[in-house]
């Protein structure tokens, strides 16, 4: 038994096996490793969270989360305070497009609020869902927000792949699109995550670091570049207010 193991509970160690699998399947060394327990400890926690309906095995030893992890994921998010999403929707019916909230979860974040924009085209992002930080416009705020010690360790652990053509791929890039947004205050997702989606994005200060961000997203062909940036004032006020109803 390692010191953390015998100065955390047993809820403690259920919930950090937990995060060690949001990034997506794991196999047990691994889950063991990022969840900071024995491997033994890890296969006990496993198993009660597994008839519990929150993981599921996979086969090989691997394991990921199970859909009852994603509602819980989409009921916290719910549990925020009820101007929250009032916030959301009065965003998206002012720049007519679909708003995210996200919150960082390590080396990446998970939407829980999501406001759909107007028309019949519906995005594929959903509640529960977590996301790059490197490619989309939420994760880049972030990053923009962390210090570059803080954004080595990101990389480090998520890596940099590629989901379109667009996507930044290098260190050095990274690093060079995180300078320009610290300058301007806002980041851009141009096709980086999902082809023909576009999204302008701040990060969400919580308690004085970033712990999430909001964003606005849109498709390609309906609303051009330029006309997307022009809501920053508009999404800078509702990040304000959103921070402030979180505090």
């Amino acid at each position: 038994m390692t010191a953390g193991e015998r100065s955390d509970g047993a809820v403690t160690r259920a919930l950090r096996v937990l995060e060690a699998l949001a990034p997506g399947p794991r196999k047990l060394a691994e889950i063991a490793e990022g969840a900071g327990v024995t491997r033994t400890n890890a296969h006990r926690i496993l198993g009660v969270l597994a008839d519990a309906g929150y993981v599921q095995p996979v086969g090989g030893g691997t394991y990921r989360l199970a859909p009852r992890s994603a509602a819980l994921a989409a009921a916290l998010g719910l549990a925020a305070p009820r101007g929250v999403e009032q916030a959301l929707r009065e965003l998206g019916e002012k720049v007519a497009a679909t708003v995210h909230l996200a919150l960082r979860s390590g080396s990446q974040a998970v939407y829980v609020h999501k406001i759909d924009g107007p028309g019949p085209v519906r995005m594929a992002s959903s509640v529960g869902m977590h996301i790059p930080l490197h490619c989309t416009a939420i994760g880049k705020a972030i990053l923009g927000a962390l210090n570059d010690q803080q954004v080595r360790e990101v990389v480090a652990d998520a890596g940099l792949p590629g989901r379109t053509g667009n996507t930044i791929t290098d260190p050095a890039a990274l690093s060079r699109e995180l300078a320009c947004i610290r300058r301007q205050g806002y980041a851009v997702d141009d096709e980086e995550n999902e082809e023909g989606i576009r999204c302008l994005g701040m990060a969400l200060p919580l308690d004085g670091v970033p712990g999430g961000g909001l964003s606005i997203s849109t498709l390609t062909y309906t609303t051009p570049r330029q006309r997307l940036i022009d809501f920053q004032s508009a999404l800078a006020a509702t990040v304000e207010q959103v921070s402030a109803l979180l505090a």
